[in-house]
C-alpha cells in the first residue's frame, strides 16, 4: 500500500507505508472524500457541535453524529491541501502549509531563532518507547530560504533524543527539555548540528510523558522559563540550594548564575506560557477548564497541592487549551493587536481571545476563532509568531491525542506525521525580515523600537549574548531616545529589560522607569527592582512609592517585589496597600506575602516592634492571612481594645475561633450570649465555635449552660447552631431540652434534625431516645434522622430502624440515611444484613444502590442486597467484546445527537450532577465540552460501562479512614498542615482535621460501573 503526502512545495510524493494503520474521516463525505463543510453562520457554537459529536450515543449513551476513528474504519484521505480546504479561517486571513514531513513528524513544540529560521522539538516514539526501539527523537531546524513563506531546507540539528518535549535556542546552541533533564546542545564549528551535550539542570520527574519539562520560552527579562505538569515532582540541585515543584508549574531559570526558582504553579497540564508587550504572563492549560490565566508571581491556582488560597483562570468553563501567543506587528490588523491565541487541540481549533484590564490583573474574552474545523486529526498544539509578521501553528496531526486513557500501542495513532501551517492577514504586506544576527550593536538597539514583539525580543537575545561589551553602545541609545517619541516610554523599558537579562545594575534607568507616567512601564520597572533588590540603593524606598500607585497594577506587582525581601520591614511596607482600594488580584497579592513574610514579622510582633503605622487594619489583615495560633492574642487585644472595624469584627472573632484555645473560645461564646448582640451574628459566633470543637476539639472556657437560652431564639439558625454545640459540648443539663425538641410535634423540621444530631454527639447515653425515634409513632423523617444519629452509636440497632423506616420512604428522599451507613467503615455490611429478607420500594433501592456505588468502594453485599429487596437487577451489565462492537457500528449508523444530548441532561441518568459542559454542571468529573472531538468511539464506550479502567488526569478519587470510623471518598482538592478537604461525588467539599485521618489511598473513579444499565 502506498500512502500519498504532500511536501512543502505541494509537489505529491509517495513512500511505503510504516505499517500504521491511518484513521478515516467517518462523515457526510463517505469512504475516502474530503471533510463535511466548515461551519457556517448559525450553526452551533464549537462546544456544543463537539459535545453533539462525542457525548450521547444514538439515544442510549451518546455520542452523536459525527464519530472519531475505529479500527475497522478505512484511512482518512492524509493529503495536506486536504486538510488545509477543511479549515474555516478566520475573515480577511488565509492559510498556506509552511512544512510537512518528510521534513518533519510530530511536531511538540517550536521557537524561531534570531535568524528567523523554526527549531522544532520533535518525537515518533511518543507516548513511550518500545522495548528495543532505540531512541531517534529529533530537534529539526526548518528555514524558508527564499522566503515564499514554504520551508524549503530542514537540518537536522541533534537526534538520538528520547521524547524531547520543548525547545529553545540560544546560547550557541539550543536548550532542550528531555526527561528528567534540561540539556544545552551546542554547535561549535557552525555546521547546524549539536556537537557537545551538556545537562544544565537535572532531577525533573517522569511519572507522565506528557507532563514531563515543556514550554520553553525566553522572558523579556532574559530568564529562561519552562512548564511541567501534575503528575511530575521534581527536586532540582542548584547553586542556591535545592528547588522542588511538586505538581503543574511554571519554573523561570538564569542560566549564567544557575538561579532557579518555581514563577506560579497550580495547573494540571500548563502547555502555553508567553509575555506581552509589558512583561505580564499569561499560560494556558491543556487540561484545565478556565481559559486564560493571569500569571501574579508565585501564585497557586486551582490544582496547586497544599495550597491555603488560590487563583482561577479568566474564562471559567472555557475548554483545554494548548499553547499561546500575543499578537503584535504591522502585518496584523489593528483589532487584532494584543489579542491571545492558543489551541483548543481537542476540538480542532485555534481560539482568539482579547485581554483587558480588570483593576490589578485582567478580564478576557472569548473572540471568534483563527480556525475552526472538522478534520479530525489536525491537532494544533503550539503556536509562534514569526519574523515575517505571520501566525504559524504546529499541527501534531493524529486522531488519537490520548495519553493515558488510550493504549500506547494502540494502532490509530500516527506516529510518522506533522505539519507546520503558516496564517497571513490578505491584503496586508509582510513584515521585512530583520536582519538581526550580522547587525551592529547600534543597529540591534534601533530595531528595540519595532512595532513587532519578535524583532524587539530577538534584538534583546542577541544582545545578551554579546555580553556586557554592548552596555556603553545601550547607555548612548537610552540617552538619546527623544522624549517627544509616542512610545519613549516603551523604548526605555526595552533598554532596561535589556540591562536586566545582562544582569547589569542601572539605578538611574531603573528611578527614571519607577516613575513614569505610564503604569505599565511602572508595573515592569517593579519586577526588575526584585530582581536588583541587593544590588541598590534604597530598595525599600523605591518601592514604599509604588505600594500606594496610583495604578492597582503597579501596587501588586510592588507587593509581590516585597515578598523577596527577607526583613519585617518589608512587610510593613506591603501593608500599605491596604490605604488604597484592594480588588481580588491584590489581595491575594498582600495575602501571599504576608505569608512569604511571616517568619520576619511575626518576631518582630512579639517584640514589639511590628510597627503596623497606627492603623489596625494592617495588622488584623496580616494576621487573618497567616491563620497561625501566634495570632490570636494580638487579634484578642485589639478587639477588646475597640481597635477592629465594624466591618472587620465578624472576621475576627471567626478567626479567633477558629484559632484560639479555650479562654480565646470563652470570649467569643460571652458574645455569642451577650445581650444585644443580633441574632445573624450570634449564629456565625456559635458555628465558628462548632467548627473550633469538630476541627480541633477545643471547648470554650467558663459556664456553656448559657448556650441554653439561645434555643429559644426566634431565628432558626441561632436555634439550630445552639442544638448543635450543646451536643458537641456534652452539656449535659441541657439534654433533657434536646430530647424535648426532638420528640415534639411542635418543632420545625430543621430543628428537630439539629436536635437529633445533638443527642448523637452526647454518646451511649442518648442511644435509647434515639432508638426509640427511630419507631412509629414518630413521624417518618424523624425516624430517618433518629436511624442516621444511631449509626455513629449502635450499627445493628440504627440498620434495623433504618430498614424499617426505609420501607415506607416512598414519598421521602432517602439519601441521607444511605450516605450515613456508606460512610461508616462496617456500615454497609450492617446495613445489608439487616436488609435480607426485607422489602423495599424499587425506587429507594435504586437510590441506595447509586450512592453505594458512587462511594469509590462499592460494598457488593450492600448492592447485592439492595438489589434483592428492591427487586432489581443484579450487578453490572458483563459488555463482551462482540457486545461493544455492536454497539460502537450502531452509533455510526444510527446516533443523533439531539436524542442524546436530552439523555445526557435527564435528571435522572446523573450525569450533569457530576460533568460540566462549558462550566455549567458538576465537578467532579472531566468537563465534556470536547470529548467527542478528542476521545475514539470504543474509549467512550468504555469510560461509560467500564469507568475505573482507565481514570482521567486528576480524577482519581482518594479513600480516607477517619478516627471516629468515618471511610469518606471524594477527589483531593488539597491537603495542608492542619486539614484534608475532599469534593464528594454529590459535588461538596468535605474538610477532615488530618489528626483524625488514620488512612488515606488512592481509589479508581468515582463514576460506579453499570449507570448505563437501566437505559434501554
Amino acid at each position: 500500500m502506498t500512502i500519498l503526502t504532500r511536501n512543502p512545495t505541494s509537489t505529491v510524493t509517495s513512500r511505503p507505508s510504516t505499517g500504521i494503520r491511518r484513521p478515516h474521516f467517518l462523515g457526510r463525505g463517505g469512504n475516502g472524500s474530503p471533510p463535511p463543510p466548515p461551519r457556517v453562520k448559525g450553526d452551533l457554537p464549537p462546544w456544543r457541535r463537539w459535545l453533539r459529536k462525542g457525548l450521547i450515543l444514538g439515544g442510549a449513551i451518546g455520542l452523536g453524529a459525527l464519530i472519531p476513528m475505529q479500527k475497522s474504519v478505512p484511512i482518512v484521505d492524509t493529503d495536506a491541501e486536504v486538510e488545509r480546504k477543511s479549515f474555516e479561517v478566520a475573515e480577511g486571513f488565509e492559510v498556506n502549509l509552511f512544512a510537512s514531513d518528510p521534513l518533519l513528524a510530530k511536531p511538540i513544540q517550536m521557537n524561531f531563532d534570531a535568524r528567523g529560521r523554526l527549531w522544532v522539538a520533535s518525537s515518533e516514539v511518543y507516548p513511550q518507547i518500545k522495548p528495543g526501539e532505540v531512541a531517534n527523537d529529533k530537534i529539526v531546524i526548518l528555514e524558508d530560504t527564499d522566503n515564499d513563506g514554504k520551508a524549503d531546507k530542514t537540518t537536522v540539528f541533534a537526534d538520538r533524543l528520547l521524547i524531547p518535549t520543548g525547545v529553545e535556542p540560544g546560547d550557541g546552541g539550543a536548550y532542550v527539555a528531555n526527561s528528567t533533564e534540561l540539556l544545552h546542545l551546542a554547535d561549535t564549528n557552525g555546521d547546524d548540528k549539536a556537537d557537545t551535550r551538556k545537562i544544565v539542570l537535572s532531577g525533573f520527574g517522569t511519572e507522565d510523558t506528557h507532563h514531563i519539562l515543556h514550554t520553553l520560552r525566553w522572558g523579556p527579562d532574559g530568564m529562561l522559563y519552562f512548564n511541567q505538569s501534575i503528575y511530575i515532582h521534581s527536586h532540582i540541585e542548584t547553586p542556591f540550594g535545592v528547588k522542588r515543584l511538586g505538581g503543574g508549574g511554571v519554573w523561570q531559570f538564569r542560566p549564567e548564575s544557575m538561579w532557579l526558582d518555581v514563577f506560579a504553579r497550580g495547573w494540571v497540564n500548563p502547555w502555553g506560557h508567553h509575555f506581552d508587550r509589558w512583561g505580564q504572563s499569561f499560560v494556558t492549560d491543556g487540561a484545565g477548564g478556565k481559559g486564560i490565566n493571569y500569571v501574579v508571581p508565585g501564585a497557586s491556582y486551582e490544582h496547586a497541592a497544599g495550597a491555603k488560597r488560590m487563583l482561577s483562570g479568566l474564562n471559567p468553563g472555557s475548554p483545554k487549551y494548548c499553547g499561546a501567543e500575543i499578537l503584535s506587528g504591522r502585518h496584523l490588523p489593528d483589532d487584532w493587536q494584543g489579542n491571545i491565541l492558543t489551541n483548543d487541540f481537542r476540538a480542532n481549533n485555534v481560539r482568539r481571545f482579547e485581554i483587558s484590564d480588570d483593576g490589578a490583573g485582567y478580564a478576557s474574552k472569548n473572540l471568534p476563532n483563527l480556525i475552526t474545523t472538522r478534520y479530525p486529526a489536525f491537532r494544533p498544539i503550539d503556536i509562534k509568531m514569526g519574523p515575517d509578521g505571520a501566525i504559524y501553528i504546529a499541527d501534531w496531526y493524529n486522531p488519537i491525542i490520548q495519553h493515558g486513557e488510550v493504549d500506547f500501542r494502540d494502532p490509530r495513532r500516527d506516529h510518522t506525521r506533522g505539519r507546520i501551517w503558516r496564517v497571513t492577514a490578505k491584503g496586508r504586506p509582510l513584515v521585512a525580515k530583520p536582519n538581526l544576527v550580522g547587525a551592529t550593536n547600534e543597529q540591534l538597539l534601533e530595531f528595540l523600537k519595532a512595532p513587532e514583539d519578535w524583532t524587539r525580543h530577538f534584538a534583546k537575545r542577541v544582545l545578551k549574548e554579546r555580553g556586557t561589551s554592548v552596555v556603553p553602545a545601550l547607555a548612548a541609545w537610552i540617552k538619546n531616545l527623544d522624549p517627544r517619541d509616542p512610545e519613549f516610554e516603551h523604548h526605555r523599558l526595552e533598554g532596561l529589560w535589556t540591562y536586566d537579562s545582562l544582569a547589569v545594575v542601572e539605578p538611574d534607568l531603573l528611578t527614571a522607569t519607577l516613575n513614569s507616567p505610564d503604569p505599565r512601564v511602572r508595573a515592569a520597572a517593579v519586577r526588575v527592582t526584585q530582581h536588583w533588590l541587593g544590588r541598590i540603593d534604597d530598595p525599600f524606598g523605591r518601592l514604599a512609592a509604588r505600594v500606594i500607585d496610583d495604578h492597582p497594577r503597579v501596587r501588586l506587582e510592588a507587593v509581590r517585589a516585597l515578598g523577596h525581601a527577607p526583613e519585617s520591614r518589608a512587610a510593613e511596607i506591603a501593608l500599605r496597600a491596604l490605604d488604597r482600594p484592594v480588588d481580588k488580584f491584590l489581595d491575594y497579592a498582600l495575602w501571599l506575602t504576608v505569608r512569604d513574610l511571616e517568619s520576619y514579622w511575626m518576631p518582630s510582633l512579639r517584640d514589639g516592634k511590628f510597627n503596623d503605622g497606627g492603623d489596625a487594619r494592617r495588622l488584623i489583615f496580616a494576621l487573618k492571612a497567616i491563620e497561625s495560633p501566634g495570632a490570636v492574642q494580638p487579634l484578642v487585644e485589639a478587639l477588646r481594645a475597640g481597635r477592629v472595624a465594624p466591618a472587620d469584627e465578624d472576621r475576627v472573632r471567626a478567626l479567633i475561633a477558629s484559632l484560639g484555645g479555650p479562654t480565646e473560645l470563652g470570649m467569643i461564646l460571652d458574645l455569642a450570649v451577650a445581650e444585644g448582640t443580633p441574632e445573624p451574628k450570634r449564629a456565625a459566633l456559635l458555628d465558628a465555635l462548632a467548627g473550633a470543637t469538630s476541627a480541633r476539639k477545643v471547648v470554650p472556657s467558663g459556664d456553656l449552660a448559657r448556650v441554653g437560652r439561645l434555643l429559644d431564639s426566634p431565628e432558626a439558625a441561632v436555634s439550630v447552631s445552639a442544638a448543635k454545640t450543646i451536643g458537641l459540648w456534652k452539656v449535659e443539663p441541657l439534654r433533657g431540652r434536646l430530647e424535648t425538641l426532638a420528640r415534639s410535634n411542635e418543632t420545625s423540621e430543621i430543628l428537630r434534625k439539629a436536635a437529633i444530631t445533638g443527642l448523637a454527639s452526647f454518646g451511649p447515653a442518648s442511644t435509647e431516645t434515639l432508638a426509640a425515634l427511630g419507631l412509629p409513632p414518630y413521624s417518618l423523617p424523624t425516624r430517618l434522622e433518629a436511624a442516621g444519629a444511631l449509626v455513629t452509636l449502635d450499627l445493628k440497632l440504627a440498620a434495623d430502624r433504618a430498614v424499617g423506616a426505609l420501607a415506607e420512604a416512598k414519598e421521602i428522599d432517602p439519601s441521607l440515611i444511605f450516605e450515613a451507613f456508606v460512610d461508616r467503615k462496617d456500615g454497609p455490611g450492617a446495613l445489608a444484613r439487616a436488609l435480607e429478607g426485607k422489602p423495599l420500594p424499587a425506587e429507594v433501592a435504586k437510590v441506595g444502590a447509586r450512592i453505594a456505588s458512587l462511594s469509590g468502594r462499592p460494598d457488593a453485599s450492600l448492592i447485592d442486597a439492595l438489589n434483592r429487596s428492591g427487586g432489581l437487577a443484579t450487578g453490572p451489565r458483563n459488555w463482551t467484546p462482540a457486545d461493544r462492537a455492536a454497539l460502537v457500528a450502531e452509533v455510526a449508523r444510527k446516533g443523533d445527537p439531539a436524542r442524546g444530548e436530552a439523555i445526557f441532561r435527564r435528571e435522572g441518568n446523573q450525569c450533569l450532577k457530576c460533568h460540566a459542559i462549558a462550566g455549567a454542571g458538576g465537578r467532579v468529573g472531566p468537563g465534556l465540552e470536547s470529548i467527542g472531538a478528542s476521545a475514539p468511539v470504543d474509549y467512550l464506550l468504555d469510560s461509560l460501562v467500564e469507568p475505573t479502567k482507565a481514570v482521567k488526569e486528576g480524577y482519581h478519587a482518594t479513600v480516607v479512614a477517619t478516627a471516629d470510623g468515618r471511610v469518606l471518598t471524594g477527589l483531593k482538592i488539597r491537603q495542608t498542615d492542619q486539614e484534608l478537604v475532599l469534593r464528594d461525588a454529590e459535588d461538596r467539599e468535605i474538610t477532615i482535621p488530618l489528626s483524625a485521618v488514620e488512612e488515606q489511598k488512592p481509589a479508581g473513579s468515582l463514576m460506579p460501573a453499570g449507570l448505563t444499565d437501566p437505559m434501554s
